[in-house]
């Protein structure tokens, strides 16, 4: 292995050097930069390792087949079919990946399936420069045959190693862990992260506040690049067995300010605006954010009786005035907590957080909360807790909660 490539001082150097001299066989002579104030010393086998080689001429481009091998199907969408795969490289190497092919309907022009890829592809370039961690990274844009222009087109993602929020709340797997949970995990489970609802899981608070502010963090950096995501949904947030949260699915994002063709996304998570005027704001992220905190703090599929668009608008615009009946007492008694939903999902954009960094960070932010909870001793490891509940998840040998190790 190499040795850290921290400046060396005389004292270290001659120390190293006097290593070096008592295992000759095993290291390689010091190997010196003259434009570097930096020595290196590389501990491998002069017999035993390829020796590198760079060539005189510079290389212009590189090229090589990328095979994939479909494992499984993850999951559906309105636009494109999500498999895992391994990506193989030679010598045994393969790594997993998210392929997200967009098969082209038999009945749809060419013109139009091609102009909407590219539109697609035009959003990918700009995501994939957008580095988060909170946010999936985009690998490459490419058809199945490689070369024809009305082939269907595949998006090459990260595979993230979780479960989506909607797959996470479901009731069912809820009470499926009662069965293989020891009496005081499934209290400790029940306390402290997770209880049945009316129509789905109701996380506490704390986590789901959690959550929120980890989708926060990615959409941040989209809204910093003037990136509307358009899709915020349970569907479109990953929690990744880590307890990393993740953004997914920016096949409906769009530029602030861009002409936007048609409303794209889910309408049921839309903000009032998107619905009404089809007009985008970085505030509309925060609205769709917003419904899905109260869905995570109630148990409660909010618009699960609208059955139009008009149902909807209507729906929405009436939010704010049902909360009071809407949310859980323990967070209508949580004045930061209150105050937070109700400035996320206010009708008026102007009234609401203008972008991600203020829904985190301002003084009814989401940062204000999690600070109270600390202030009353009332705060957990969030990412812990939901790691540990991932794990129970998956069928995985369970071990104590974080809080009983």
């Amino acid at each position: 292995m190499d040795l850290d490539k921290r400046p060396l001082n005389d004292n270290t150097q001659q120390r190293r050097s006097s290593e070096h001299s008592l295992h000759p066989t095993n290291a390689l002579p010091v190997e010196t930069d003259p434009s570097a104030s930096t020595t290196f010393l590389s501990y491998h086998d002069n017999d035993r390792i390829y020796s590198g080689y760079v060539p005189t001429t510079p290389l212009d481009e590189l090229a090589w087949t990328a095979n994939y091998r479909i494992l499984r199907l993850l999951g559906k969408g309105a636009q494109g079919v999500v498999y895992l795969a391994h990506r193989e490289g030679v010598d045994g190497y393969f790594t997993s990946v998210a392929l997200k092919v967009f098969y082209r309907h038999p009945d749809r022009e060419t013109s139009d399936y091609v102009r909407e890829m590219k539109r697609i592809a035009g959003q990918a370039q700009r995501v994939s420069g957008v580095q988060h961690d909170n946010l999936i990274s985009i690998r490459d844009f490419v058809t199945i045959d490689g070369v024809a222009i009305d082939g269907d087109r595949v998006m090459v993602l990260e595979w993230v190693d979780g479960l989506d929020l909607a797959r996470l709340l479901d009731l069912q797997r809820l009470e499926s862990l009662k069965q293989r949970l020891t009496p005081e995990n499934w209290r400790h489970l029940n306390d402290v992260i997770v209880t049945a609802g009316e129509d789905h899981c109701r996380l506490k608070p704390g986590l789901a506040v959690d959550v929120l502010r980890g989708c926060l963090a990615g959409l941040s950096a989209l809204h910093h690049n003037d990136i509307v995501h358009c899709d915020l949904k349970p569907s479109n947030i990953m929690i990744k067995r880590t307890g990393t949260k993740k953004i997914i699915d920016i096949d409906s994002s769009c530029i602030l300010g861009a002409e936007k063709d048609g409303v794209r996304g889910t309408p049921y998570y839309m903000a009032p605006e998107q619905l009404k005027d089809r007009r985008v704001e970085l505030g509309s992220d925060i609205a769709s954010l917003g419904y899905v905190l109260i869905e995570m703090l109630t148990g409660r599929q909010l618009f699960r009786q609208c059955e139009s668009r008009e149902d909807l608008i209507a729906a929405k615009h009436e939010l704010p005035g049902r909360l009071d009946h809407i949310l859980p007492e323990e967070v209508r008694t949580a004045p930061l907590l209150y105050q937070l939903v109700h400035k996320m999902i206010a009708v008026d954009p102007s009234e609401r957080f203008a972008d991600a960094d203020a829904a985190d960070l301002d003084r009814v932010g989401a940062v204000s909360f999690h600070r109270q909870l600390v202030r009353d001793n009332l705060s957990t490891e969030y990412d812990r807790e939901l790691a540990w509940w991932l794990e129970a998840m998956y069928d995985a040998p369970v071990g104590p909660s974080p809080q009983n190790p």
